[in-house]
């Protein structure tokens, strides 16, 4: 990662998204509750809103991977990441955003 205050899932490289896909559950729980204490440190665990952010955050892998292993998918939709590690949202290429190909939110 270039940066220490964010995490752009799309800097990851391919091997280290793998791997963080390919840890046992315990310690995929572990490092989500990593990232959820350093990004939203207020945010207590087991509330509502720390299981929404768990599951943003694994399901957030998971589309990113799914995002860069199907060329059809990728080729037309941006992708729209926040500072904190999560896809915001899949826009399709129809309602164009600009020439750049990801956006930052």
């Amino acid at each position: 990662m270039k940066s220490d205050e964010y995490l752009y899932l799309y800097e990851l490289e391919d091997n280290i998204l793998e791997y963080i896909l390919d840890l046992p559950e315990q310690e995929l729980a572990d490092y989500i509750h990593i990232l959820i204490a350093r990004f939203y440190g207020h945010t207590e665990k087991g509330s509502s809103a720390y299981l929404k952010l768990f599951a943003a955050y694994h399901s957030s892998f998971l589309l990113e991977k799914a995002y860069r292993a199907e060329t059809y998918l990728n080729s037309n939709y941006t992708a729209i990441y926040t500072k904190t590690g999560l896809i915001r949202e899949l826009v399709s290429d129809l309602y164009s955003i600009g020439k750049e190909k990801l956006a930052i939110h």
